[in-house]
């Protein structure tokens, strides 16, 4: 196999720059190894034919919980056993490079794919797709990062301009980069937007920051039918064109006749694809799937358990076994993740709420309240039926579980959400059905934040179980039951309402959509500004107690080590996440930022210390067109959430780095 560039034609080398079919490299006729790549951010969707994207059928895999849920675990290990899951299912149907993770900031909570992404802050994003990117490469599979960059909308996604200030850009959207590079993925996809008016696949300029700066060495491949103008993505800097198309395959030819792009910069490309071909060929006798499905299923489900963030308890929770329960709603039956190419069909079938918490030993009775009527193959509305038999149901039951969602299909690529509240009909089935309950527990099944204002003080509990994969139900059941602990963390604000995020005065308007809230995105607005919110960034409730004792803060040879105690004071084992944040007070920043966590296991009254290093480059500032050192006051903060300080600490750093 030709592994030397010097080897090809200026027309091969051309001709390597544009995938030969939907999914898979152009080999050349077999003078190169092929490589097949396939979506998986949730599980990996390996269409049957590679020349179709997926019309025609893809094969059963594990549905895996989404980004959101996994980054609501805040446990790096479970990230990276979930990337060694995803190896494991390309290596068993033949896929050399997973596309994913996806690491876009959510910007807004109404963006479609956000059920794809981790979080609102980048450190957290960054750390998680690292862990991710990381386990899906050490078994010898490619990762794909995702979208570059400051692709925070469906709205218009080819032709919309993403307006940011450079500084807003290097410290917010393109830090989860920075951060997920180190683990070196096979590739980078870029995004389908414009960044300040230049489209992602011909943005020579940010092209130069990831390699130069940021020192990606990989493919950089364009997101499906993104790049518009071959010639000028490639003298961009874009290494590879996906997938085949014959406008593209056109302009490709041109190239080829008028030798219009410089040879030095073809061949980089092409060498950078003979190198990942090469090592995907290199390494298909190493791939071993060494987990069963049945094993990856069971990783699924621990990553659903700790993503599962209970958010109101007043005492209902735990159920006991011995207690009589009502579970109710469409969502209880349903299957639930977002649509596009992130969606998955489940490797077996999957059972309910209902069914998964009986199995438990719990008694539990079913009525339905409401049902999903099919409107088209992708999009079902929510309806109303029995709300009256489940009320007189729910006057003999001790709880009653009402389960709710955004309808399916409204969560997806290709559009955005209109609203964050549940339907009328699911806000009306909680507010008559909790009037008759003796005890009432909610389970919200959403890829995104949801508006509760209008029902959250009439029910007992809530519980967020995000899109948990086909273990959803699983997971969900072991935490209404007390058999597990609940220890997931919130990794994005959860609003009053909409219409408090401040990107909504700018997003939609226009094919420009300007970042007018600079750094303040998420909970950085809503802190800095001291904005009442629904649940903070970092929020989770848990059935055991934590408290926090003993901070130390120490800076020497450019680190800082935070250290401190944890200790479970209840007589349930549980795990606590120890969040470290940093402000520096400074006027036009935020109040304090997440610069570091730790997710802490904990028996009953058992005290731990725990020590966090952080980087002193962390705290840079990109200010004038570079990155100034950090020197100055800094207030350490160490919280169960953004806003639930239990400790703070002040250091000064005088030298710089």
């Amino acid at each position: 196999m030709i592994s030397d560039v010097k080897k090809l034609t200026y027309a091969e080398k051309v001709r390597l720059l544009m995938a030969e079919n939907y999914w898979g490299n152009n080999s050349l006729g077999g003078k190169i190894y092929s490589f097949v790549v396939a979506d998986g951010p949730l599980g990996l969707r390996r269409a049957k034919d590679l020349k179709d994207g997926g019309g025609k059928g893809c094969y059963p895999s594990v549905a895996y919980p989404s980004a959101q849920t996994v980054a609501q675990t805040w446990n790096k290990r479970l990230a990276r056993e979930l990337g060694n899951c995803l190896a494991y299912d390309c290596i068993d149907l033949g896929v050399d490079i997973l596309l994913g993770p996806g690491i876009n900031i959510k910007r807004t909570p109404v963006a479609g794919r956000n059920f794809e992404y981790f979080s609102e802050d980048p450190v957290l994003s960054g750390i998680m797709a690292e862990e991710y990117v990381r386990g899906v490469q050490e078994k010898h599979v490619g990762a794909t990062v995702k979208h570059y960059c400051a692709n925070n909308l469906e709205y218009c996604r080819h032709y919309a301009s993403s307006e940011v200030d450079e500084a807003v850009l290097r410290e917010i959207y393109l830090k989860p980069f920075e951060l997920a590079v180190k683990a070196k993925p096979y590739m980078v996809m870029t995004s389908y937007n414009l960044v300040n008016g230049v489209r992602m696949s011909e943005n020579a300029d940010l092209i130069r920051v990831l390699r130069k700066e940021l020192g990606f060495e990989g493919v950089i491949v364009t997101d499906w039918e993104a790049c518009k103008d071959a010639e000028a993505s490639i003298k961009a800097g874009t290494t590879m064109i996906f997938p085949f198309n014959e406008d593209r395959q056109r302009e490709l030819e041109k190239i080829i006749e008028s030798h219009s792009v410089p040879d030095e910069i073809v061949d980089e490309a092409a060498q950078k694809i003979l190198e990942l071909a090469q090592k995907c060929g290199r390494d298909k006798p190493l791939r071993k799937a060494e987990k069963t499905v049945a094993g990856r299923m069971e990783t699924a489900k621990c990553i659903a358990e700790e993503g599962v963030v209970l958010l109101k308890n007043n005492g209902v929770l735990p159920l006991g076994k011995e207690q009589n329960v009502l579970m109710t709603g469409a969502p209880c039956k349903v299957y639930y993740a977002g649509e596009g190419s992130s969606k998955v069909v489940p490797s077996e079938e999957y059972e309910g709420l209902d069914v998964e918490y009986e199995r438990l030993g719990g008694k539990v009775k079913y009525c339905r309240s409401t049902y999903f009527e099919l409107m088209t193959p992708w999009m079902n509305r929510l309806c109303g039926a029995d709300i009256p038999v489940c009320c007189k149901m729910a006057e003999q039951a001790d709880v009653t579980v009402i389960c709710v969602g955004d309808e399916p299909g409204v969560e997806s690529e290709f559009y955005d959400r209109e609203k964050i509240t549940l339907s009328k009909v699911e806000e009306q089935a909680i507010s008559d059905i909790s009037l008759h309950a003796k005890k009432t527990v909610v389970v919200v099944y959403a890829g995104a934040p949801i508006d509760m204002t209008a029902w959250i003080d009439k029910v007992d509990a809530v519980v967020w179980g995000g899109f948990g994969g086909q273990c959803s139900a699983k997971a969900i059941a072991t935490v209404l039951s007390g058999d597990v602990n609940p220890s997931g963390r919130l990794a994005e604000t959860f609003p009053l309402h909409l219409s408090d995020v401040p990107s909504e005065q700018s997003y939609r308007d226009s094919f420009v959509i300007k970042y007018s809230e600079g750094l303040n995105v998420g909970y950085r607005y809503f802190d800095t500004c001291g904005k009442p919110v629904l649940f903070p960034f970092g929020y989770g409730l848990s059935y055991s107690e934590f408290v926090y004792s003993d901070l130390s803060v120490l800076c020497e040879d450019g680190v800082m080590r935070v250290c401190l105690c944890v200790e479970n004071i209840s007589q349930v084992d549980g795990k606590e996440v120890v969040q470290v944040y940093i402000g520096s007070g400074h006027k036009g920043y935020p109040l304090k930022e997440l610069k570091a966590f730790e997710k802490v296991p904990l028996k009953a009254h058992e005290k731990k210390k725990v020590c966090i290093n952080i980087a002193l480059k962390e705290l840079r500032r990109f200010v004038g067109g570079e990155w100034m050192p950090p020197v100055g006051e800094y207030t350490i903060y160490i919280g169960k959430n953004v806003r639930d300080i239990q400790l703070s600490a002040k250091i000064k750093i005088k030298n710089l780095l």
